[in-house]
């Protein structure tokens, strides 16, 4: 197969993937508020589906590293959330909702990391643009938050599941046509790496710190960022603008990406994106013309997308192939669990006792990601 037709799966991939989390982010907690669940546990079940992929991703990443079966793996989680997906108005009360909240976050968390890894294993072995494929995924992103609501003034909150499914069945799809990893070639002298080698790895333990802190300062913006813009008496038309904003520089970066992983390198991107928050994070708090904002919100190309690219190529070129799927699997599993998760509890605190000061603390933590950036720029 040649490098255009397979760069145009992967990104199909990645489009059909953004289309489900477009869709299920903004208006799966209005689907469980229909069945007459509260917000405490609304909050418990959409929480639950965060925390899962902290011990479900690594178990998965190590069935990658021992089975190399990356494509089929990644069908079995597409199936499988598809399948969670449509029993969910034949459950009813919170546990059995829980129980099933449970499964269906770990099954669709760990696609990312997956599906991430067997892409870059491509972009190693066939030059692809990792840039220019996870683009189309944003783009998705945008297009079906904006399509969902006239699909639910149309056809009605309880639809809401059975369009998540109709999203979900043509992920399935992309999923079979993409090509699996390039074999690995045997090493037979040589034992094969383990938890603990990865685990032992200085540059990679750098590498988790730096890109958790990153990861961890978006978390005030994420649960606060429209609640302290509508403070500071910016219209909801603006505040829209702004997330809009946001998400196209992140595409414009991803756009252009390739020159800029060639010119700096992983680790010099994931030093960016840490700069980035430092600034957009330590001037947040000061600013309320929306004007100002816009440059602030362009930072998003950098504060994610430089990182998230940084990442994506250090794993690929660091870290041993036969290790990297238990590498991709605890890094989404610590920068998208852990870190982000703990931010979040504490950024409630923060918003709360300090109001949009509380950023202070987020471009701290974007601080720490950049000396420990660092470090591993200096590390052997």
């Amino acid at each position: 197969m040649s490098a255009r037709p397979r760069a145009w799966r992967f990104a199909v991939f990645y489009a059909a993937l953004f289309a489900v989390v477009g869709f299920q982010l903004p208006y799966w907690p209005v689907w469980l508020k229909g069945r007459g669940l509260g917000a405490a546990e609304i909050g418990v079940l959409v929480a639950a589906q965060m925390w899962v992929k902290v011990g479900f991703n690594p178990l998965v990443g190590g069935l990658v590293d021992r089975t190399g079966r990356r494509r089929p793996i990644l069908l079995g989680l597409a199936v499988g959330s598809l399948l969670a997906t449509l029993a969910f108005p034949f459950v009813e009360g919170f546990w059995a909702l829980l129980a099933l909240s449970l499964t269906l976050g770990a099954l669709f968390a760990a696609i990312m990391p997956v599906g991430d890894n067997l892409t870059m294993r491509h972009v190693v072995a066939h030059g692809l643009d990792y840039g220019r494929l996870r683009m189309w995924g944003s783009l998705a992103f945008i297009g079906m938050a904006g399509l969902a609501g006239g699909l639910l003034d149309l056809l009605g909150r309880d639809a809401i599941v059975w369009l998540l499914a109709g999203a979900l069945a043509p992920l399935c799809l992309a999923v079979l046509a993409l090509p699996d990893a390039p074999p690995l070639d045997p090493l037979p002298d040589r034992p094969r790496p383990g938890w603990a080698d990865l685990l032992r790895d200085r540059r990679y333990g750098l590498f988790l710190a730096a890109t958790a802190c990153v990861a961890a300062s978006h978390a005030m913006y994420y649960g606060f960022g429209t609640l302290h813009w509508q403070r500071a008496g910016i219209g909801n038309a603006w505040i829209g603008a702004l997330w809009g904003i946001g998400v196209i520089a992140e595409v414009a970066l991803f756009a252009w990406s390739g020159g800029l992983v060639r010119r700096l390198g992983p680790v010099r991107l994931i030093v960016l994106g840490a700069a980035g928050g430092v600034v957009r994070w330590g001037l947040m708090p000061w600013i309320a013309d929306p004007w100002l904002l816009v440059p602030l919100q362009c930072l998003h190309g950098l504060t994610f997308g430089a990182t998230h690219l940084g990442a994506m190529h250090f794993i690929a070129r660091r870290i041993a192939p036969t290790l990297s799927g238990r590498a991709q699997s605890i890094h989404a599993a610590v920068g998208g669990g852990v870190s982000i998760g703990l931010a979040t509890l504490a950024s409630g605190w923060l918003y709360g006792g300090f109001g949009g000061r509380g950023f202070l603390a987020m471009a701290a933590l974007a601080a720490a990601g950049a000396l420990a950036a660092l470090r591993l720029a200096r590390a052997r």
